[in-house]
């Protein structure tokens, strides 16, 4: 079983955290129903795991190594 970071912990609770709260949020603010909130939360969590932090995190919880050949460009 992989072994996570403190900051690994951090960021999936940050996902978690901040998913619940624009879910609840835009329910209650639009009162119009969940499709608007799923919507909304849905496109947060795609643009939120996309980003390299996230990609990185879930690599490493798949135990696969992280390479960072690629990461700075000369």
């Amino acid at each position: 079983m992989p072994r996570l970071r403190p900051r690994d912990v951090r960021a999936i609770a940050f996902w978690i955290v901040t998913s619940l709260m624009l879910l609840v949020g835009v329910f209650v603010l639009t009162g119009r129903g969940v499709l608007p909130a799923v919507a909304l939360t849905g496109a947060y969590n795609l643009w939120l795991l996309t980003r390299p932090r996230m990609r990185r995190v879930f690599r490493r919880l798949r135990g696969e190594t992280v390479d960072y050949s690629g990461y700075f460009y000369d």
